[in-house]
């Protein structure tokens, strides 16, 4: 009896699960950690080509090389019959772009949900990105950061993803249409947060316009663009907007009454586009002005504002604010003279508001 109580002590009961449950548990390893699995025992040899995640970061392996080696091996052996919920890529190094349309393909083709690549792409003369991804219609997360060599990634001039809720895209190039005007968003029925870093445009395109009547939140980052452009918003739902590092755009704005809260953190480059990142955030503010009730401001901002002798007459009157918050660093080359002064003009009009340091 003692025996056969410490034989059933011995048993495998991880294997005895059904499968369901053994991929439930493979979703939360990496890939690499999943296919290894297969060497478990025969229960575990084919388990792994019926997961529903994919996720592959080329840290966890020796060379870059191994890495798309080990990916086009994943998609040549894995369940054909099986969806694809969720992908997540991430390398350091450039890829083939050849191995990342035949990513891009098949994920549509498998009815990918939530898509994540972050490469680095060495273009060939000719290429263009697989356009399929701009036009899956079971995309629901999207975040695309191709940093491209000799040029950005240049996207379509409409996206045409009807589920599609969180778009975040770096390094791209939109297109714009015969009258210089980029609207690559207003096909997106379901947007509802858009984070745009080091985006430009096409050529001669002169606005961006951002249109869409869903989205709630908004980021726009820095661009490596070094001719201005002007972002055109037309987000009336709009409640959520953050703009950071190196704004040199200027902007226009549709009614921005469901506007709540508004964070900033930019600086100046360069001393020399100083002068242009202080107009441009001007630009910002006046837009803003008449809607937004909570305002977050890093000590950089503070810096860029106070860089102008007319800063005090060029602010505009914030007739809704009822929040100012300022996180300072103790590293930001600002007085607490200049502080006060912008604090002053910025409440100017609104002596109820509620004025919060924040030491950062």
């Amino acid at each position: 009896m003692e025996g056969e109580r410490d034989g059933k002590e011995e048993r495998d009961r991880l294997s005895d699960l059904p499968d369901l449950v053994l991929l439930h548990v493979l979703k939360f390893m990496s890939t690499k950690q999943a296919v290894q699995t297969c060497v478990l025992s025969t229960r575990w040899k084919d388990l792994w080509k019926g997961v529903t995640t994919l996720a592959l970061n080329s840290s966890d392996f020796a060379t870059a090389p191994r890495f798309s080696e080990f990916l086009s091996c994943v998609l040549s052996h894995r369940n054909d019959s099986v969806s694809l919920h969720n992908l997540d890529l991430r390398r350091k190094g450039c890829v083939e772009p050849e191995l990342l349309n035949r990513v891009m393909s098949y994920a549509v083709s498998h009815d990918v949900q939530s898509l994540t690549i972050e490469f680095n792409l060495y273009l060939k003369l000719g290429f263009k990105l697989h356009p399929c991804i701009f036009s899956c219609r079971t995309l629901t997360y999207l975040k695309l950061s191709i940093w491209a060599i000799p040029s950005m990634t240049e996207l379509p001039n409409s996206l045409q993803l009807p589920a599609l809720h969180s778009l975040h895209l770096e390094y791209v190039t939109f297109t714009a249409d015969d009258s210089g005007c980029a609207d690559p968003f207003s096909t997106c029925p379901m947007l509802n947060t858009l984070v745009l870093d080091q985006c430009n445009l096409h050529r001669d395109a002169k606005f961006l316009c951002i249109s869409n009547s869903n989205l709630s939140s908004l980021t726009i980052a820095s661009t490596i663009q070094e001719v201005d452009y002007k972002i055109v918003l037309s987000t009336p739902n709009l409640s959520s907007l953050s703009i950071t590092r190196y704004p040199i755009h200027q902007v226009s704005a549709c009614d921005l009454s469901y506007l709540e809260q508004v964070n900033i953190d930019v600086e100046a480059h360069f001393h020399t586009n100083s002068e242009r990142t202080h107009l441009a955030l001007i630009s910002w503010l006046e837009v803003l002005a008449s809607y937004v009730k909570i305002m977050v401001l890093s000590s950089s901002t503070l810096k860029v504002l106070s860089s102008s002798g007319s800063t005090m007459s060029q602010l505009p009157c914030f007739v809704r604010l009822k929040s100012l918050k300022l996180k300072m660093k103790s590293s930001s080359y600002i007085s607490d003279e200049e502080v006060s002064r912008i604090v002053e003009c910025l409440v100017r009009n609104s002596p109820l508001v509620e004025v919060d340091i924040i030491d950062c």
